[in-house]
């Protein structure tokens, strides 16, 4: 397939990127974690593309590296839901599962670092609970050392908490909880226990799957995978507490944010289970990915509201994407690929043919 270049400047770059999916030793097609090397020469090329390494793991359905990129983090999507420490070679070339955990709960979908480093917090879709792990020394999963309960905060609805994550210029963690239509914010402790600080609630239906932060966390942008629509929560200025024996703010104030407008991701008539969202590195755009359309979309943030101003084609069930560079990599679930995009301002277009992997889920670039 022909591109044509949107950008003169002239790179030489690699990436290694890590391949999270539904494996043939759990309930789909794929390998299971595999470890690809993109080449990118120039902006007028298609990436070159080897693969390093291949880790027979039973769904790992969302993966994550550490600050220096020595070690992966899956979250393996069954019963019970396991988190497995991998530990990968400089050059990409060999991986070693250092350790896994089994944790109370099913249908880990998504994990993170804890604002204690030392700790995972893992959401689980399918048991509506949230788990936190420390690590040891070495950053291999020790021991589960909390869990808190969506059922908790239900009134007959189902919950689903589908993904976690530290907000910028904040405390705090942020669960969006698709069952119970509120993005859940916890604070956590100095033994990485978490505790419920305040929530976000929206439109009945909504269903907040991810939600992307700015870089200080003023606005949430909030993929809401049942209504296909973008939320945006502003946060709002605490109010004046008096703290005893002096006047001011009480410093132990925490944030809070309010939905303040709702836009359509995607031009498309029909259902939109919106997937995954993040903001470009400008912070100007929005990038979502569109499921029953089957596209990826961007929306300006230079109005007060999102507003669509592109979206392209790609393969069946975008579930995940990442950015590199000019380049936006899409795991098109169940159209088997990773297709390749690149952005230059508000355009998008396809850059050669889509990477084959079956099953494909969550991609990560390696720091």
């Amino acid at each position: 397939m022909s591109t044509t270049a949107l950008s003169t400047t002239a790179v030489s770059a690699t990436a290694q990127i890590a391949v999270g999916g539904y494996s043939r030793s759990g309930t789909g097609r794929g390998p299971g974690l595999t470890l690809l090397k993109l080449t990118l020469e120039d902006p007028h090329a298609v990436p070159a593309v080897e693969q390093l390494a291949v880790v027979d793991l039973a769904d790992p359905s969302f993966v994550l590296w550490n600050e220096d990129g020595t070690l992966l983090y899956a979250v393996l999507e069954g019963d019970p839901t396991r988190v497995a420490a991998v530990r990968v070679s400089a050059d990409g070339c060999a991986a070693e599962v250092l350790g896994e955990l089994a944790v109370d709960g099913s249908g880990g979908c998504h994990l993170s670092f804890g604002t204690n480093r030392s700790t995972l917090v893992i959401a689980q879709y399918g048991a509506g609970s949230v788990v936190t792990v420390r690590l040891d020394a070495d950053g291999v999963p020790l021991e589960q050392i909390d869990l808190d309960d969506h059922h908790d905060y239900s009134d007959g609805e189902d919950p689903h908490p589908h993904q976690v994550v530290p907000l910028p210029g904040t405390e705090v963690l942020a669960v969006p909880d698709l069952g119970l239509d509120r993005v859940l914010l916890y604070r956590q402790d100095v033994e990485g226990m978490i505790n419920l600080s305040g929530e976000i609630p929206l439109r009945r239906g909504s269903g907040p799957r991810h939600l992307a932060p700015d870089h200080e966390s003023e606005q949430l942008y909030i993929a809401c995978e049942l209504s296909g629509m973008v939320a945006t929560a502003s946060r709002d200025e605490p109010a004046p507490q008096l703290t005893r024996g002096a006047a001011g703010r009480d410093p132990r104030a925490g944030h809070r944010w309010s939905v303040r407008s709702m836009t359509p991701a995607s031009s498309h008539e029909g259902p939109n289970a919106l997937s995954h969202i993040e903001l470009a590195a400008e912070e100007s755009l929005l990038v979502v990915a569109n499921r029953g359309p089957d596209t990826l979309s961007l929306l300006s943030l230079a109005m007060m509201r999102p507003q669509l101003v592109a979206e392209i084609e790609v393969g069946a069930h975008p579930r995940h994407f990442t950015q590199w560079g000019e380049l936006i990599l899409v795991a098109a679930q169940e159209g088997d690929c990773i297709d390749v995009l690149r952005r230059a301002g508000e355009r998008l277009e396809v850059v050669g043919e889509p990477i084959p992997v079956p099953s494909a889920a969550c991609l990560a670039v390696r720091p």
